[in-house]
């Protein structure tokens, strides 16, 4: 089969075109054609064929579209459109949709720079209108904007390519009406500068540079771009014969490797997809979460599709230093995009202006690792939506989505099969030889992808260790906390990961965290409030700033969990002893002596009376 979306949705068995249905069905296909080989849920379906004004037969509908639709694809069908928890799943295989075609062409044109214009050019041909005509989910419109501006980049690859190979006339008949379209393209303004320069139009070259100066400052406040401004350069010092490929400066990729062994996380990686279409997201999640991890391999994914290259920096937000200032990270990123140390300014505000300069025209991935705040991200946001930015963080963030119109995608902890497959992933035969102490141990590291592969590591190390031997190694709070841990190696620490967070928490936050580590898996304000001697409204803002910070999981509204991991920090406090609130432990009796050298996990036991509550 051939699945074109680069124009109005076709599909193709053969020679014949198949007829696909009404708009919802065609628009379904398309959202499972997007995510290709991926679940998509049930829910999400949903939302995006009705909307806000679902019915509430609208699951029962969803099924009826689904089988409208394997009968519209034919013959061979429940081999392709599979019923997968939570949802769907349409599977396509390599090139059959025409947008695989087009990046099987752009990237041998990178690889084969004779030949890049003609494989450019036939990968242009492959659009037969503006992609998904036609489609108005919220997904396909955004998906839409995403593969016209793909199609406006190979566009600008080719022209560059043709204008390498002297006097085209034709390119500046092209040209023209294309900086109409696109007035603020700089890229165009060049080439349409270059074309005419290499048709011995030198004046009306300097002419159009004028044109597009002038409207760059008065509509926008910018200069020209470093490429724009190197053709201009270029033509008032040379000739048709010198004539270059024009230069967009350097073409940073400061993306740091994928982690090995990545598993999982299809849902969340098509959701980030989804997402940063909008061109800002922002992954959060609790420590050891794996957001960075999530976030490099989508990056890693997908970086064909920024030409002008990535840029990433670490801002510190959750370590053992202070958190990187903004300025700071701005001065590398405009190093990396070709300002040399003076060209800088020294003044925050004129730094973060002139990078919204550098980046206007320019198609970057911007990666802002481990954030502490919205107010450090906030000056790294490029002013135009030519690139995409996504942000990490342990925080919510929630101040970049009011005000900053970025998407959110929430990283939860692995499911349960995922956390396996990763140790199997990590230390091989001894997972499939005892699958129930893997499960087990994967409990125990409450399916966070840094504390399985700390786990992994000490498995690793001790050969001759059986995993229910580790699992036994494990299972008390203080012992886990002490051998999740890499020496050497805050980054590898679990302990080291929580408490960084734990550090920025208030006064009472920290003591409404210590009362969620005793207390249990289902906390409200008022239990809260009871337990840690706090008004009701105090605990209700307290358990929201815990949950922002992804040190609580939100289970029903207005109701709190804490994963295994969180409670035994929570209990064994960082300083190496039980950080427990006076009066609510029953001490060790005689007949429990507390024997050894390390705390023992204690029961907490509450009692809430008129009177005497302990």
């Amino acid at each position: 089969m051939i699945f074109r979306i680069l124009g109005p949705l076709e599909v193709w068995d053969g020679g014949e075109r198949l007829s696909l249905g009404g708009p919802q069905q065609r628009t379904l296909l398309a959202l499972l054609l997007l995510n290709a080989n991926s679940v998509v849920s049930a829910d999400r379906l949903v939302g995006e064929l009705w909307g806000a004004d679902a019915p509430p037969s609208a699951r029962g509908l969803l099924k009826g579209c689904v089988a409208m639709l394997r009968r519209s694809l034919g013959v061979g069908c429940d081999e392709r459109l599979l019923t997968r928890s939570p949802g769907y799943l349409l599977q396509v295989r390599p090139g059959e949709r025409d947008l695989d075609r087009v990046e099987e062409l752009a990237g041998t044109a990178k690889r084969d720079a004779g030949q890049a214009a003609a494989l450019l050019r036939e990968a242009l041909s492959q659009w037969r209108g503006p992609a998904l005509d036609g489609l108005e989910a919220e997904t396909c419109r955004a998906e839409a904007a995403r593969l016209e501006e793909l199609r406006l980049v190979l566009l600008e690859a080719r022209i560059d390519a043709e204008l390498l190979t002297g006097a085209r006339p034709d390119l500046v008949t092209e040209l023209q009406p294309l900086v109409r379209k696109h007035p603020l393209r700089e890229r165009l303004w060049a080439q349409l500068m270059l074309a005419l320069h290499g048709c011995d139009r030198r004046a009306d070259a300097l002419a159009v540079y004028q044109r597009i100066r002038r409207s760059l400052v008065t509509e926008l406040g910018v200069e020209p771009s470093a490429a724009l401004r190197q053709a201009h350069r270029h033509v008032l010092a040379g000739t048709p014969s010198e004539r270059k490929e024009p230069a967009r400066g350097p073409v940073p990729g400061q993306l740091p490797a994928e982690v090995r062994d990545f598993q999982g996380r299809q849902a969340e990686l098509s959701e980030l997809d989804r997402v940063a279409a909008a061109g800002i997201a922002v992954v959060s999640g609790t420590a050891g979460a794996g957001k960075t991890a999530l976030v490099l391999r989508w990056a890693h994914l997908v970086r064909e599709r920024f030409p002008d290259g990535q840029l990433y920096v670490d801002l510190g937000g959750h370590g053992p230093g202070l958190p990187m200032r903004s300025e700071a990270a701005l001065s590398g990123f405009l190093g990396a995009l070709g300002a040399s140390e003076r060209e800088i300014p020294a003044c925050p505000a004129e730094r973060a202006a002139r990078f919204r300069t550098e980046v206007a025209r320019r198609r970057l991935l911007i990666v802002l690792d481990n954030a502490a705040c919205a107010a450090q991200v906030r000056p790294l946001l490029p002013g135009t939506s030519s690139s995409v930015v996504v942000v990490t963080g342990r925080d919510s963030l929630a101040g970049l989505i009011a005000l900053n119109g970025a998407r959110r995608v929430g990283l939860g902890r692995l499911p349960l099969a995922d956390a396996i497959a990763l140790l199997r992933a990590l230390i091989g035969d001894r997972v499939a030889a005892d699958p129930r102490s893997a499960a087990a141990l994967a409990e125990l590291c409450a399916g966070l992808p840094l504390a399985l592969r700390v786990a992994a590591e000490l498995a690793a190390t001790q050969p001759d260790t059986t995993l229910g031997e580790l699992v036994g190694m494990l299972a008390e709070p203080q012992d886990r906390l002490d051998l999740l841990e890499l020496a050497g190696d805050p980054h590898a620490s679990v302990r080291e990961g929580l408490s960084w967070s734990y550090r920025r928490l208030p006064p009472d936050t920290a003591r409404v965290f210590q009362v969620a580590g005793q207390y249990g898996a289902d906390l409200d304000a008022r239990k809260t409030a009871a337990l840690a001697g706090l008004g009701v409204r105090e605990a209700r803002r307290a358990l929201g700033q815990l949950a922002a910070a992804n040190l609580l999981e939100v289970v029903a509204p207005g109701r709190y969990a804490m994963h295994a991991l969180l409670r035994d920090f929570a209990v064994c406090h960082p300083d190496g002893g039980p950080r427990l609130l006076p009066g609510r432990v029953r001490p060790p009796s005689a007949d429990r002596p507390h024997t050894g050298s390390r705390p023992r996990r204690l029961t907490v036991v509450t009692a809430i009376t008129g009177e005497n509550g302990d």
